[in-house]
């Protein structure tokens, strides 16, 4: 049982510009020293950026995909390690864990759902959580981390099966601790509220997440090389996909999935570096989703005890014209930065539990832009 660990390790449980400090603050005793991303000679950044990152990776430092984008395009990306233990170099079809950085998915599903007429921002959650015993809070109040809910999901027991799901969390719910703020007062970061989420729409549509994810917003959008996936996906298994490493070396030990694999909606999204164009160009606008409903997600709001929140839905908001979020489970570390416009962005995807794949992204971005 490592729970309470593994519970530590979710990077993408705090708030993401509180997070980045902490995380320099804490990394900067326990990780050899990145090298410095410094850029020099026009229309050689590429190069540039291609060395550094092939550095980090001999130091033990990186294995995954970088993929940046400028003015909508692909400006460059890069492969380093193998998917598995043993396995195939990594490319651009390779499959990552997202870790936190799934939220955005999941809040995704939720807008296409609001697009449709399925469900309102506004509507009390427990028009479809009927055993939810809180009371006011809203779809919108889950989205933005404000509704007040504990976030208690990775502290309830583990049924016989071995693994919890996402509806066991929502089963929970009557047994559930007080609220210990009012509804939309503060902001307090929650995986629950985010495995909720992913309950509500599962009765919306009457399917299971995976399932839905797949119809509703992943074949739509037409990624090709994106799915959901916990313990009770039918595959365990499947071409491309990256697996947890404790390190970058080709034989790293694989650390395996653990008794809260089975939830999904705050992780479990799985993304090759092919999709990262297609899924950063719908968050600026698709056919699915109307813009009054899409920007939504990047409206921040004004919290009584604490004044104007940076968060959205599934998206921290740093600044008016930049959207970002990280993510840590297993050995995925994740981050994923835009413009609000669309036109440029970095992603890091890393499963080898790098210390350093935040830094390496803002490392980036700051040399760039």
């Amino acid at each position: 049982m490592m729970r309470q660990s593994e519970s530590n390790a979710e990077i993408g449980g705090m708030q993401l510009l509180k997070m980045t400090a902490f995380l320099t603050a804490v990394l900067a005793g326990c990780q050899t020293t990145m090298p410095r991303l410094e850029l020099a000679g026009k229309g050689q950044e590429q190069d540039q950026v291609s060395a550094w990152l092939a550095d980090l990776n001999r130091q033990g430092d990186h294995a995954g995909a970088v993929v940046v984008l400028k003015e909508g395009q692909v400006w460059g990306q890069w492969f380093h390690g193998v998917e598995r233990g043993g396995g195939a170099p990594v490319g651009s079809s390779s499959m990552f864990r997202l870790a936190s950085v799934s939220k955005q998915f999941t809040a995704a599903g939720v807008l296409t759902a609001v697009a449709q007429g399925r469900l309102g921002l506004d509507d009390d959650i427990r028009v479809w959580l009927l055993e939810c015993p809180y009371e006011g809070v809203t779809v919108r109040h889950l989205m933005q981390h404000v509704s007040g809910i504990p976030d208690f999901y990775m502290d309830l027991p583990i049924p016989d099966r071995g693994f919890l799901g996402i509806g066991d969390v929502a089963a929970a719910l009557p047994q559930a601790p007080p609220m210990e703020r009012a509804v939309g007062a503060a902001f307090e970061y929650s995986n629950t509220g985010y495995v909720l989420l992913a309950a509500l729409l599962e009765r919306v549509y009457d399917q299971p997440f995976e399932e839905l994810m797949m119809q509703q917003v992943f074949g739509p959008a037409g990624l090709e090389c994106t799915r959901v996936w916990n313990l009770f996906s039918t595959e365990e298994d499947w071409p491309n996909k990256t697996w947890s490493m404790d390190g970058t070396e080709s034989d790293a030990p694989q650390i395996e999935p653990t008794e809260l694999d089975g939830v999904a909606g705050d992780g479990g999204t799985f993304m090759c570096a092919e999709d990262v164009p297609r899924w950063n160009a719908w968050w600026t606008s698709n056919a699915a989703v109307p813009d009054s409903i899409l920007q939504q997600a990047f409206a921040p709001v004004d919290l009584p005890d604490e004044g104007l929140s940076d968060y959205g839905f599934g998206w921290s908001l740093p600044d008016t014209a930049h959207a970002s979020h990280s993510g840590a489970w297993l050995g995925a570390r994740t981050w994923w930065w835009r413009s609000r416009d669309g036109q440029d962005a970095v992603v890091v995807l890393n499963h080898t539990g790098s210390k350093q794949a935040v830094e390496m992204g803002q490392a980036i971005q700051d040399s760039l832009w």
